[in-house]
C-alpha cells in the first residue's frame, strides 16, 4: 500500500507496549509505507495493556517472525512491491496452518480488488484509509478476543464444527449492504459509542451537519459541528448509556449548516452490546420543519377565520339591532292604519296595502330575529331563561301559532303524547322556537291534504319531541345541506317557498344550548322525522301529562 513516501530499508522494527497483568497478545503490522506504519503503530498502542506490536516493511521478515512467534493478529497492507495481501495470506497459511493468526487488510478505496482477493483467501476483516482510530480499535479488539478456531486447508474460511457459519467475504458483503441500506434511508441516522464518538453516520446526517462522513467517524459531535444538535446528541447519549432518564423521542430546534432554523424529531435507542461489544446509542432524526410550518400556518389561518367569524357575527348582531328600530315604526304605523284606529280610511284599498306592509314587516322581523339568534349562538352570547314548563301545554300553544300557516297549506297538524311526561326545566320561548322552526319546515314540505304530527315521548325519563311529516323527504346529501347555515335543498319545490335556510341550524343550536341532541331521519319521497331529545337531568320526574292524543288540531 503506497502513500508517496520512501519505505524502510531495515528488515524489521520491534515496538513493545507495556504488558500488565493480562496475558500478552502480539500484533504484527506489515506495510511498506513508513507513514502508514507509524499510524498503525499509534493505533495499536491504544488497544490496551498487555498488547505488544511488531512492525515490518519486509514481508519475508514478517513471515519468518510469524512462524517463530505465532502472533494473535496481523494487520496487513493491501499491496506492496512484494505482491498483494492474498499472496501473503496464502504463505502465512502454508507455514502456520489452522493456527494462523486472523488478518485485517488495510487499503484505500482504489485498492478494492486486492482487498477483495485477500478476503476471499480467508482474511478476517478489512479497513479503508483514512483509518478511523475507533473503528480500528473495535475491529482489532474483536479479532483479539475471538477464540482460536481450527481451519481446514480445503475450507480455510469456515469454522470447524459450525458448517452453517457464513464466510468472511459474505459477512463483509452483508455488512457493506447494511451500510448502503442505512445510507439511502430518508432519515438522518447516527450511532455513537460510550464516549460519544460517531461510529456510523449516513449521508443524510453528514449532509445536514455540512461535512463528509469520514470526518465524523471517531470524533465527538462537539468537535466537528458544535451547536444545539451536537450538545443534544452527546448529553442524551451519555444519559441513556448511564441508565438515567432521558427523552427517547423529542422535538429539537437546531440550525443547519446553511444557518437556517430547523425542527428535528429525534428518536433514540440503546443498542446493548454483548460481552465483547460496547453498548451504543442509535439516533434517528426526521426533519419536520415544513410540517411544523404547515401546522403553524393552519393554526394561524384557523385563528384568523375565527376572528373574522366573530367580527362578522358582531356586525350582523349590530345590524340586526339597527334594522329593528325602523321596523318597529313600520309595524306600529301599519297596525294603526290597517285597524283604522284613528278613524275610517276613505279608500278601502289603503287598508289592504297597510295589511300587506304589516305582513311583510313581520316576516322581515322574523328573519332578522333568526339571524340575530344565530349570531348570538356563534358568539356564545345567547343565554337561557330557564323555568319549569309543561311540554304538552307548550306544544298545544305552538300548534295554535301555526294554525294559519297549516290552513293556508291545506295541511292537518296533530299532537299526541305516547307516555306520561315529566316537567321540563328549559327556556320556554326557545323550546317553542325550536319546535316551531321544525313544524314550519314540515308544513312547507308536505303535500296538500297531508298530515304533520308532533309526538311527545319520555325516553328513560328524558323528554323527546318528534316532528313527523310525509312530504318530499331528503337524501343524505340534502340533509347535510339543510343542516348548514343558509343551506336550502335546491329543487322546484323549495324554489316555490320562501325561507333563509336558518331554521334547522337555529333549531340545532338552540337544542345544543340546552345540552340536548337533534336527529334527522329522512327518505326521499317518503317524508322526514326530526327528533329533539333533552337531557334527562332537565326532567322533573313527577309526570304532569296524561298519555294519549291531545286535542290540538290545525288544518283545513
Amino acid at each position: 500500500m503506497r502513500v508517496g513516501t520512501r519505505p524502510y530499508t531495515s528488515g524489521r522494527r520491534l515496538i513493545t507496549v507495556q504488558v500488565g497483568a493480562l496475558s500478552p497478545q502480539l500484533v504484527v503490522i506489515v506495510d511498506d509505507s513508513s507513514t502508514n506504519l507509524k499510524i498503525l503503530q499509534r493505533h495499536a498502542e491504544l488497544l490496551g495493556e498487555g498488547i505488544s506490536a511488531n512492525t515490518f516493511v519486509d514481508r519475508e521478515a514478517a513471515l519468518s517472525f510469524c512462524a517463530e512467534r505465532r502472533p494473535n493478529l496481523v494487520v496487513l497492507g493491501a499491496t506492496s512491491d512484494q505482491g498483494d495481501a492474498a499472496g501473503f495470506f496464502s504463505r502465512l497459511w502454508e507455514q502456520s496452518g489452522p493456527t494462523a493468526a486472523p488478518v485485517i487488510v488495510v487499503g484505500c478505496p482504489e485498492e478494492s480488488g486486492p482487498i477483495e482477493r485477500a478476503l476471499e483467501a480467508g482474511a478476517a476483516d478489512h479497513l479503508l484509509t483514512p483509518i478511523d482510530p475507533v473503528e480500528f480499535r473495535l475491529r482489532a479488539q474483536r479479532q483479539l478476543r475471538a477464540r482460536p478456531v481450527r481451519r481446514s486447508r480445503a475450507e480455510p474460511i469456515a469454522a470447524a464444527n459450525d458448517a452453517n457459519r457464513p464466510e468472511p467475504a459474505g459477512l463483509r458483503r452483508a455488512h457493506e449492504m447494511l451500510l448502503r441500506v442505512i445510507d439511502i434511508i430518508p432519515r438522518m441516522i447516527c450511532v455513537t459509542d460510550q464516549n460519544g464518538r460517531y461510529l456510523v453516520v449516513n449521508r443524510h446526517f453528514a449532509s445536514f451537519v455540512g461535512t463528509r462522513p469520514s470526518r465524523l467517524i471517531g470524533r465527538r459531535p462537539v468537535e466537528v459541528h458544535d451547536g444545539p444538535l451536537a450538545r443534544s446528541l452527546f448529553d442524551s447519549g451519555t444519559c441513556l448509556l448511564a441508565g438515567k432518564a432521558a427523552p427517547i423521542s423529542s422535538e429539537e430546534e437546531v440550525v443547519d449548516s446553511d444557518g437556517n432554523a430547523r425542527v428535528l424529531l429525534a428518536h433514540r435507542a440503546v443498542f446493548q452490546g454483548d460481552e465483547e461489544e460496547e453498548s451504543m446509542v442509535v439516533t434517528v432524526l426526521l426533519d419536520i420543519t415544513e410540517r411544523k410550518r404547515a401546522d403553524r400556518d393552519l393554526l394561524l389561518a384557523k385563528e384568523e377565520a375565527e376572528r373574522a367569524n366573530r367580527t362578522m357575527g358582531e356586525f350582523v348582531a349590530n345590524m340586526s339591532h339597527e334594522l329593528r328600530t325602523p321596523l318597529n315604526a313600520i309595524l306600529g304605523f301599519s297596525q294603526v292604519i290597517a285597524g283604522e284606529m284613528l278613524g275610517p280610511i276613505g279608500t278601502a284599498k289603503y287598508i289592504g296595502y297597510a295589511r300587506d306592509i304589516l305582513a311583510s314587516a313581520e316576516h322581515l322581523l322574523g328573519i332578522i330575529n333568526d339571524i340575530l339568534d344565530v349570531s348570538k349562538l356563534e358568539a356564545g352570547r345567547l343565554d337561557l331563561a330557564e323555568e319549569l314548563i309543561d311540554p304538552a301545554k307548550a306544544m298545544t300553544d305552538l300548534v295554535q301559532l301555526a294554525e294559519a300557516k297549516a290552513r293556508a297549506s291545506e295541511v292537518h297538524v296533530r299532537l299526541r303524547s305516547e307516555a306520561p311526561l315529566p316537567a321540563l326545566r328549559a327556556d320556554a320561548r326557545k323550546v317553542k322556537q325550536i319546535v316551531l322552526n321544525l313544524l314550519m319546515n314540515a308544513i312547507k314540505f308536505s303535500h296538500a291534504g297531508g298530515e304533520v304530527e308532533i309526538v311527545l315521548r319520555s325516553v328513560g325519563g328524558a323528554v323527546s319531541i318528534s316532528v313527523v311529516d310525509h312530504g318530499i323527504g331528503m337524501d343524505a346529501a340534502e340533509v347535510e345541506t339543510a343542516m348548514s347555515r343558509f343551506g336550502q335543498v335546491a329543487s322546484t319545490w323549495t324554489r316555490g317557498h320562501d325561507g333563509t335556510g336558518l331554521g334547522l341550524p337555529l333549531a340545532i343550536g338552540l337544542t345544543e344550548l340546552h345540552g340536548g341532541s337533534l336527529a334527522i331521519r329522512s327518505s326521499k319521497g317518503i317524508g322526514t322525522t326530526v327528533t329533539v331529545t333533552f337531557p334527562r337531568e332537565r326532567s322533573q320526574q313527577a309526570p304532569i301529562a296524561i298519555a294519549g292524543e291531545i286535542r290540538a288540531f290545525a288544518g283545513p
